[in-house]
């Protein structure tokens, strides 16, 4: 979602820890393709100065889609992660 410092810095720090492999397969969204257009135009041309690598930007999906963003976290998790289901607890009044 559109967002300040705090959100560049997220943002940044989680390409940084997915690119360096220090964090793998981490699902990367932008909501906002207008509000975002700036920053991808200012990466776009980090990419022409090599300064990061052609296809980085590949590890992050930008949309205006609630579907298309919740089709790519789905798909990451289906893909990468095993969900098990949790054990349900009679003290929390959760059926079997």
């Amino acid at each position: 979602m559109p967002g300040g410092f705090g959100t560049m810095d997220e943002l940044f720090e989680t390409l940084t820890l997915v690119q360096t492999k220090t964090i793998t397969r981490f699902p990367i969204v932008l909501f906002g393709k207008e509000y975002y257009n700036p920053l991808l135009e200012a990466i776009q041309e980090m990419e022409k100065q090599d300064t990061i690598s052609p296809g980085d930007m590949n590890l992050v999906l930008v949309t205006d889609s609630i579907d298309e963003a919740m089709d790519h976290i789905t798909n990451y998790i289906s893909t990468y992660y095993k969900v098990r289901p949790r054990k349900r607890h009679w003290w929390l009044f959760e059926k079997r």
